[in-house]
């Protein structure tokens, strides 16, 4: 019987093809891998010509969907390499790491203890744990350490990614690279720190499986595992010594699938644990071993080409030198991943570092997004999405596109729906763009951006329902009767009319009609005007009826303009910027309405407070702005009310205030009435040095939510009207002499 064993590192192309190569030359009769055990029956789908990597099996309880495991796949792993190569020879494979499912179920049980509020928290998104081959992430803070950056320091390198590279991707002869390995390894393990006990049961349960193996006859082993655990494996630990570690792990039901996976989630950069840094670079030296540097070197021109930029073909000749050139002074076979940056930031870039960034966005990351099969047990959910994607021609992408479109249009309409259906049950494809065109108007702009880990999203929302509608309808229906605060239910209730779901609507209806009722705080009050505003005013673009929600409407903006005096009564700055926020947005919620009654009522409260003695300075300042700029009060009355308020009686700390309150927005105001122009000026010459200093932060910050022209423009101003000033204050100097020279001509023109 011979068992042999291969230490691996995850997403290495020198280790899949050296790895490769040893399996063609053992010819096992077994492979076991590490990995989940719940994925044994899905190996089978690894030979479906539709599963194209990156790939990942998922591995979830199926009591709490929302937690979940990833175990990433390129075509460049060595684990995707032994489970193609067990297929084509038509040999069993074996996963024999430890199963999740304890760790769930420890998961499960402490969540399931009540916690004290302040600390408590709630995990919604998938846990992307370390593969096999990343020991690292598995152990506390106090016995971390890093194999590769370990060997990568002895050996005099800095960056472990680039001496692995050299010794490992780059290796010429992969003869004796599994020995070296495990001798590096064993080397490393002795001066570690002891592994905690979830590595300790992890490497027991492995020596278990390969005891399995040996028990069920077969002769020929072959056991790939993390480079890591590559000496407790072969360690003579005995039976009893294992069944020890192993016995009374809790458990819970887990299910198990294959999903898409992408290239940035392999990145490093994404925070999953056993990623590597340049996925794109490793799939090309996969694809390319003979003759990479040029091709590699020729990828970059013609991304560089597509963006505009001028590279010629001697250039990228040149680049191709410079990078053999730097290898060889280094004293390696080939050129590297950071050869090939430096020439092209030398010879490309002309040593700009600009285009550099997309070359490591596009190329050594890469925006390649796998599929699996159809015949892969999926959540009904995915399924529904994989056909509403087809019919509406959205083809997911880990880039990032734009997405315009027309509501008045049914394809256009129905995929808003699914955009804003998919918002609501948790899965973020489309992020909704408010550059001008606001939710509900007859135009939405979307930029759409794929993330692999949204599989583990849609299985979480499978248990309210098996189509994306029916889940959006029923998750909004259940948050509906959890809440209590007006502006939620009337956000939630955009989000229902936004994505068109009749039931979810109707009972949102019904909640804030009851609410809306009972609701006595101004500000939820304020904070749930918008929402309804855009629904009554722009419902009928997405051919929903919103006639029930006009009443409710009017009720909010009465009840608002009633309490708005009160409340804006005996304010500290900080309460006064909130209430002036909540101002804003009704404002602009009743100019979305476009109602002359709900107007003229907002403004008869804002004149209440433009003079109303206790009120904020700063909101009284800023209820003038609004009915300025709506034209409801003439320039006069405006500057009017800037002479009293900037009055020298008038404390600094409250005309500065007020002026603030005046000064938000737009700075057109002060750039188009001179008159009000002066007054702030005069103000301001009036504050003696000390106050001046006090307030200068505050005044600052009046100034600073304008834009740059804006400033541009009073900087302007203020030359030009001091050059008026001065020149209606200098002396008239007369020249007769030049004068008694133009007397002849007028006099002929004249006739005189």
């Amino acid at each position: 019987m011979a068992i042999h064993y291969y230490g691996i590192r995850h997403h290495g192309p020198g280790c899949a093809r050296a790895l490769q190569a040893a399996l063609a030359g053992q010819q096992p009769d077994i492979v076991l891998l590490e990995g989940p055990p719940e994925a044994d029956a899905l190996i089978a789908l690894a030979a479906d010509p539709a599963m194209q990597p990156p790939v990942a099996l998922l591995v979830y309880p199926s009591e709490a969907p929302q937690h979940g495991v990833f175990y990433p796949f390129a075509e460049f792993s060595p684990e995707w390499r032994a489970i193609r190569h067990a297929l084509e020879q038509q040999i069993p494979l074996w996963f024999i790491d430890l199963s999740p499912t304890h760790g769930f179920a420890e998961t499960l049980a402490a969540e399931a203890v009540p916690q004290p509020e302040e600390s408590s928290a709630s995990v919604d998104e998938a846990v992307a744990v370390p593969d096999a081959d990343e020991a690292t992430d598995a152990q506390p803070a106090a016995a971390r350490i890093d194999p590769i950056a370990e060997l990568s320091r002895a050996a005099g390198y800095q960056d472990p990614e680039l001496w692995w590279e050299l010794q490992i991707e780059q290796r010429a002869d992969a003869h004796a690279l599994f020995a070296a390995i495990a001798e590096a390894m064993h080397a490393v393990r002795e001066q570690a720190p002891s592994p905690d006990l979830r590595e300790q049961r992890r490497e027991a349960h492995m020596r278990q499986r390969i005891r399995a193996a040996e028990k069920a006859g077969y002769q020929n082993i072959a056991v790939i595992c993390g480079a890591w655990h590559l000496p407790a494996l072969q360690q003579p630990f005995t039976l009893k010594h294992d069944q020890a570690l192993l016995k009374g792990l809790p458990k819970t039901k887990v299910a198990a699938t294959w999903v898409p996976w992408s290239d940035d989630r392999l990145a490093l950069a994404s925070g999953y644990g056993a990623g590597v840094s340049s996925p794109g670079w490793y799939r090309h030296l996969w694809e390319s071993e003979e003759r990479s540097g040029i091709r590699w070197m020729t990828e970059a021109a013609r991304l560089m080409r597509e963006q505009g930029l001028d590279i010629s073909s001697a250039s990228v000749i040149e680049a191709v030198r410079l990078a053999q050139a730097l290898a060889a002074l280094r004293a390696q076979a080939h050129p590297g991943l950071l050869e090939q940056r430096e020439a092209m930031q030398t010879v490309l870039c002309h040593g700009e570092t600009g285009a550099l960034e997309l070359i490591r966005r596009k190329l050594e990351i890469g925006s390649r997004l796998g599929s699996v099969p159809a015949s892969a047990e999926a959540a009904p959910l995915q399924r529904d999405l994989e056909n509403q994607q087809k019919r509406l021609r959205l083809k997911p992408s880990i880039e990032a596109k734009r997405q315009d479109l027309d509501l008045r249009e049914e394809l256009g309409r129905e995929r808003s729906c699914l955009l804003h259906r998919l918002q609501i049950i948790g899965v973020p494809w489309g992020q909704l763009l408010r550059n001008g065109n606001h939710t509900g108007t007859f135009r939405e702009s979307w930029e759409l951006r794929w993330q692999a880990d949204f599989s583990v999203d849609l299985i979480a929302a499978s248990r309210y329902g098996n189509t994306i509608d029916s889940a959006a309808s029923q998750m909004l229906c259940e948050r509906a009767r959890r809440a209590v605060a007006l502006p939620e239910l009337t956000e939630m209730l955009d989000q229902a009319m936004l994505g068109q779901l009749p039931v979810a609507s109707t009972v949102l209806l019904g909640c804030v009609h009851s609410q809306a009722a009972l609701a006595s705080d101004l500000a939820h009050l304020m904070e749930a005007l918008p929402p309804l505003a855009r629904l009554a005013r722009y419902g009928d673009v997405r051919a929903t009826a919103t006639s029930s929600v006009q009443p409710i409407v009017t009720g909010l903006v009465e009840r608002i303009c009633v309490g708005l005096l009160p409340a804006a009564s005996q304010l500290d700055q900080d309460a006064a910027e909130r209430l002036i926020g909540r101002m804003e947005a009704v404002q602009q919620a009743l100019d979305t309405l476009d109602q002359a009654d709900l107007r003229a009522d907002w403004f008869a409260s804002l004149s209440q407070l433009i003079g109303a003695a206790g009120v904020a300075a700063m909101v009284r300042g800023f209820a003038l702005r609004l009915a300025f700029d709506r034209q409801q009060i003439d320039a006069d009355t405006l500057g009017q009310q800037a002479r009293l308020a900037l009055a020298a009686a008038v404390p600094a700390a409250e005309s500065t205030a007020w002026l603030t309150g005046l000064l938000r927005g737009s700075g057109l105001l002060l750039l188009q009435h001179d008159s009000l122009w002066r007054t702030i000026d005069g103000w301001l010459q009036g504050l003696d040095s000390a106050l001046f200093l006090e307030r200068l932060p505050l005044l600052r910050r009046a100034f600073a939510d304008f834009s740059t022209a804006e400033r541009r423009q009073m900087g302007d101003k203020v030359r030009r009207l001091e050059a008026a000033s001065s020149a209606a204050t200098a002396p008239q100097q007369i020249d007769h002499h030049r004068a008694q020279r133009v007397l002849p001509v007028l006099a002929s023109i004249l006739g005189g």
